[in-house]
């Protein structure tokens, strides 16, 4: 299944000041695992993504906790959870980590833009492969071109507008 691309955004001028000051308020926490340099922004970037493909808004709060694993809660009341990615091959979820959301979307960041690649079921993502990709944490994983295509998820949320996704 070849996966298309949508809702590209360049980066917006208020996502690092965000992402500076989470990053500060979650360094050192058991929960945080930062496998890149700029793990925060480039989560926020592929949140950001999905705010403008979904119509709803990101939740840019200072939680010292975290968001517990839940990026949004959409209109259908599924909560859903953004996996950006720099190299977004595969969608990945550490076996260890609670699987809270219902539905799981890969992102794909290059340079200052995000792209919505797909997205899984929880019960999909839990099923799926496990491996380790190198940084000592084994993680479920779906390869990208087994992804739903996002032009479906669109549908279920009732997105009217979405851009290159309606092919």
């Amino acid at each position: 299944m070849t996966q298309q691309k949508c809702a590209t955004i360049a980066r917006p001028a208020f996502v690092s000041g965000i992402a500076a000051r989470r990053a500060a308020l979650h360094e050192g926490q058991a929960s945080q695992r930062p496998l890149t340099d700029g793990y925060e922004e480039i989560g926020l970037l592929g949140e950001v993504a999905f705010g403008q493909f979904s119509g709803v808004s990101p939740d840019f709060s200072y939680r010292p906790g975290g968001d517990k694993g839940v990026d949004f809660v959409v209109p259908l009341l599924y909560a859903i959870d953004v996996k950006p990615a720099r190299k977004a091959t595969n969608l990945i979820h550490a076996v260890d980590a609670p699987m809270v959301a219902d539905i799981y979307v890969l992102a794909e960041l290059i340079d200052d833009e995000a792209s919505l690649v797909g997205w899984a079921w929880k019960s999909a993502l839990q099923e799926a492969p496990v491996r380790d990709f190198g940084y000592g944490v084994v993680s479920h994983y779906i390869p990208r071109d087994q992804l739903r295509p996002m032009r479906e998820l669109g549908e279920r949320l009732h997105v009217a507008r979405f851009g290159p996704c309606r092919k």
